[in-house]
């Protein structure tokens, strides 16, 4: 399998998986500004692939979503309905959150690689990036730092440690469309 096939699958489904209920590995990573990290493990089978669309179907139990590609991932001719693939992630701090664009429905948008937050003991095969979430905001709860919302996929929970986003956060109601930008680390396995 080519490098950017792997990247864009990388990118495809891993973005797709954010808000899965995940199986647990026994791996952990140190985030910055979170600590000690499980990496998550989350199987998933490829429904469809729109290559003109650059977007990715991906299917977990009864959840199916899309997931758009950036062009910087290659093209997605290897890609094919059916693929099995187990998706190990490692999820970072939230970067960013605010109001989404009126009319916006729930999905997942891969952005650059980023370099920050580190990943403390990472394996070399996974990939950092960052990905904005879009979806319902259900709650903030000040005093924990966790923000409750109901992504592509389903209910999540993450935990904000940036003042700056928990402001942000305080003035959004209860079923705003939000969206969270946070940073990630996937790796891909085509089995």
């Amino acid at each position: 399998m080519s490098k950017h096939l792997v990247r864009a699958l990388a990118i495809a489904v891993a973005l797709g998986a954010a808000a899965c209920a995940p199986t647990i590995t026994s791996q952990t990573i140190i985030v910055a500004g979170v600590g000690p990290v499980e990496i998550e493990q989350i199987e998933v089978e490829v429904v469809d692939v729109a290559p003109a669309a650059r977007t990715v179907a991906v299917r977990q139990g009864r959840f199916v979503w899309d997931v758009r590609v950036p062009e910087a991932f290659g093209d997605l001719q290897n890609i094919r309905a059916g693929d099995r693939l187990a998706i190990h992630r490692a999820e970072g701090v939230i970067l960013g959150a605010r109001r989404a664009k009126k009319g916006a429905r729930p999905g997942i948008v891969y952005t650059d690689v980023t370099g920050s937050p580190s990943f403390q003991n990472l394996p070399d095969k996974y990939v950092v990036r960052s990905l904005t979430l879009t979806a319902r905001f259900e709650s903030f709860d000040p005093a924990s730092g966790v923000v409750s919302f109901v992504g592509p996929i389903g209910p999540r929970r993450l935990t904000v440690v940036d003042p700056a986003i928990r402001d942000d956060l305080r003035r959004i109601r209860r079923g705003d469309m939000i969206d969270l930008t946070f940073a990630e680390a996937v790796y891909i396995q085509k089995y």
